[in-house]
């Protein structure tokens, strides 16, 4: 894999946490004002949003792996 490839690769990943960061922040807020049944809700957004930031965390894991043994 070259470099340009590389960095466009961690540019993604770096884009899919921010992504999934944001995502967590507005469900937060959103739980700091539900009703307890609406919290549920809500729990199913955190949970695709942290299974994301884990999926992109391993990329970018993966990512300087590759580089540190280039």
């Amino acid at each position: 894999m070259n470099a340009a490839a590389l960095r466009a690769k961690i540019e993604d990943a770096k884009g899919r946490v921010s992504t999934a960061e944001n995502v967590m922040e507005r469900a937060l807020q959103q739980i700091e004002h539900a009703a307890r049944e609406d919290k549920s809700m809500v729990s199913g957004a955190l949970a695709t949003a942290l299974a994301e930031v884990k999926a992109a965390r391993q990329d970018l894991l993966a990512l300087e792996q590759v580089i540190a043994e280039a």
